[in-house]
Order: C-alpha cells, then sequence, then structure tokens
C-alpha cells in the first residue's frame, strides 16, 4: 500500500502542471476555472545580473589596472552604439572603487 503512494506522489511531482484549478462547491460538486496568469518583474534575476555586471568589473580593473582600464572605456565610448553603452555601464563606480581598494590592502 505504501509503495503505490509512493508511486503515484512521484508521479504528481513530475506531472505537468494544469493551467486549471480544481476545487469543491458547498453542495460537493467539483469545479474547475482558469489559473490567472500574472507578470511579475523578476527582480531576482534583475539583481543577479547586477552583482555579476559589478563582479566582472571589479576583476577587469584588477586584472588589467586603472591605465589600461581607463584606455579600453575610452576606445568603447568612441566605437558603435553598442559599446558606447558598454562603457557607459563599465564605468567604475564608487561603489566598485571601495570594493577594489577594499581587495587591495
Amino acid at each position: 500500500m505504501t509503495m503505490q503512494i509512493a508511486v503515484s506522489m512521484k508521479n504528481a511531482i513530475f506531472a505537468p502542471r494544469s493551467r486549471s484549478v480544481e476545487s469543491f462547491n458547498h453542495d460537493g460538486m467539483e469545479l474547475a476555472r482558469r489559473r490567472r496568469h500574472r507578470r511579475v518583474l523578476p527582480i531576482r534575476q534583475i539583481l543577479q545580473f547586477a552583482l555579476a555586471v559589478l563582479a566582472f568589473k571589479i576583476f577587469l580593473f584588477i586584472q588589467i589596472g586603472a591605465v589600461a582600464y581607463n584606455g579600453k572605456m575610452a576606445e568603447l565610448s568612441e566605437g558603435n552604439m553598442l559599446e558606447r553603452a558598454a562603457a557607459a555601464i563599465m564605468v567604475l563606480d564608487p561603489v566598485s572603487k571601495g570594493v577594489v581598494t577594499a581587495i587591495r590592502r
């Protein structure tokens, strides 16, 4: 008996999720309604991406040095639209400078 329950629970875990919500009415009749979809801003993924960009800036600055980093940023700022956007994102901000000085100590 417990084996059947375990198998059915395993199948329930891997079964595709339905797009309906099933519930019971006050008189015992089963109801099925469509689940409403909410669009949510993926804040967690945005913060992870921002943290990855910050870490990449810091790593790059430490590896190639201040003079070469500023030269690369000047070169990128004279390029096409994508390169100018990358240069604007990769500018060393005060948080990055603070982290770099803390790492170098």
